[in-house]
């Protein structure tokens, strides 16, 4: 039978340290994130970017778990809704842009005993063309505050709270044309 670091044992009370040392790695094991977890969860933002600039409400499904619960705090404007009623509700709002650009930064990402949380920080421009043809631009900065579980193979988000409290321009519900698909590209043109 052999010790700590491969010695035999004795039966004595283990080397100064051990203990700690266990402990030590064990809380590691529990707050350290593997490569793939952390790509993963990168991957994840830029399936949200995509979802939202490409109308592809499709991608929601890999990004929110059906019961997820997401808050968004948006220059003024407030809305929740389910992961699984996800692409209605951003269909309804994004339906009113000609283009949109999430330019989401790398996630920064935690592990503890509770599960992942990731916080990413954005910058979302969404420009809209009003009924007379002239556009009108709406660019937003704030962060998206997410907690994820790993369900199924695949890390999805649970809970979303998304801050964005700059903006620059207005997002005009009333006046503007309707894009309910792609209008600036075709969408085989995106691969």
């Amino acid at each position: 039978m052999s010790g700590h670091g491969g010695r035999p044992t004795t039966g004595l009370a283990p080397p100064p340290g051990a203990a700690y040392h266990a402990s030590a790695a064990a809380d590691r094991r529990r707050t350290t994130l593997d490569i793939e977890t952390l790509a993963a969860i990168g991957q994840n933002y830029a399936t949200y970017a995509r979802a939202c600039d490409e109308k592809r409400y499709d991608l929601f499904e890999r990004v929110f778990t059906p019961d997820a619960s997401l808050h968004y705090r948006v220059a003024g404007h407030e809305f929740s809704c389910r992961g699984d009623t996800a692409p209605a509700a951003f269909a309804a709002f994004l339906e009113r842009c000609y283009w949109t650009h999430h330019l989401i930064a790398p996630p920064m990402v935690e592990a503890n005993a509770e599960g992942v949380f990731a916080t990413a920080r954005v910058t979302a421009t969404h420009l809209q063309r009003r009924l007379e043809g002239t556009q009108s631009r709406w660019l937003l900065r704030g962060s998206y505050h997410d907690h994820f579980e790993h369900r199924g193979g695949h890390w999805r988000i649970v809970r979303r709270d998304c801050w964005c409290l700059d903006a620059d321009g207005e997002f005009l519900t009333e006046g503007v044309q309707h894009f309910a698909a792609l209008a600036w590209v075709a969408p085989d043109a995106l691969g």
